[in-house]
């Protein structure tokens, strides 16, 4: 008798359409059948997209994958700290850490999904509740399973944050006992995200590269401010290196592209050596800078 194979990367990059084979760790997890699905799905929501996809779409989408690249690598960033954190007894930022680890890549799911409109500044400042509602949600794609078993995980981590923001109980991280949100199970949920996040895209990709073989450009509009603009109540900034590497894409970005096919070695290089220190003692920020996003 034949044993049936797993989808690899070559196969997933088949049923996405995209150039870009991509290797799926959290999502081999999930059967055949629940991948497939979730690709049938999301290209048939993507397919409306890609149906006179002009410029202005464009820019939406460079955007919506630009913002949810930063929030994969800061995720990537958060976690590595975390597990250096484990490592050397700093436990006060464990619930911190886990908890927007996974978050941020709940958002770049998001950020990525066909059937959720963009609102500029009203989708990025959306509220955790919503956050996390929505992406729990839209994870029933692929599996009930996964979206009650991440869905309660990422509520249990937001609440012992939040204990830690705003009470911060005598006992410590005891206090939670064997409820505490364990690091590696939330870097695999954070994966996860990244990897659909990644394959949302790659199925953008691949509805539009099946309709049509045009190239488009970047116009100007005013959401693209959001991608290097940094507005709190008292400051307001513009990030240098957002406003080169927007500038860089601006020519290079043609169409929608696989997660993978955005982070170029100069972007990731330049995002995690913002993070170095002269004194080489202690965490290494660019350490397993792949840790969520399989860079090629």
């Amino acid at each position: 008798m034949c044993t049936a194979t797993k989808l690899n990367a070559a196969d997933i990059a088949r049923l996405t359409g995209s150039d870009f084979e991509y290797r799926y760790k959290e999502l081999s997890k999930s059967s055949d059948a629940e991948i497939r699905r979730y690709i049938e799905r999301t290209r048939s929501l993507a397919a409306p997209i890609a149906t006179g996809f002009n410029d202005e779409r464009n820019a939406e989408w460079f955007i919506r994958s630009y913002l949810a690249l930063k929030l994969i690598l800061a995720s990537t960033l958060l976690a590595n700290t975390a597990l250096y954190a484990r490592d050397h007894n700093l436990q006060a930022v464990r619930p911190y850490l886990s908890y927007y680890l996974m978050l941020n890549c709940c958002r770049a799911f998001i950020f990525t999904l066909p059937c959720v409109p963009w609102k500029g500044q009203a989708t990025i400042e959306a509220t955790h509740s919503n956050i996390l509602n929505i992406a729990s949600d839209k994870l029933k794609r692929l599996s009930a399973n996964e979206e009650r078993r991440c869905g309660s995980i990422l509520r249990i981590a937001q609440g012992q944050r939040n204990l830690f923001s705003y009470r911060f109980p005598a006992t410590g991280l005891s206090l939670f006992g064997a409820s505490l949100v364990d690091l590696d199970v939330a870097i695999d949920i954070a994966r996860l995200f990244t990897e659909l996040a990644q394959l949302n895209l790659a199925c953008l990709e691949g509805e539009i590269s099946k309709k049509t073989s045009d190239a488009f450009s970047i116009p100007k509009v005013d959401d693209m401010w959001h991608t290097l603009r940094y507005k709190t109540a008292a400051q307001d900034f513009i990030d240098d290196d957002d406003y080169h590497r927007v500038g860089y894409f601006h020519s290079k970005y043609t169409g929608p592209v696989a997660l993978v096919g955005m982070a170029t070695e100069g972007l990731v290089e330049d995002f995690f050596g913002a993070w170095s220190s002269d004194n080489q003692v202690g965490f290494d920020p660019d350490i397993r800078n792949d840790l969520l996003l399989d860079l090629l």
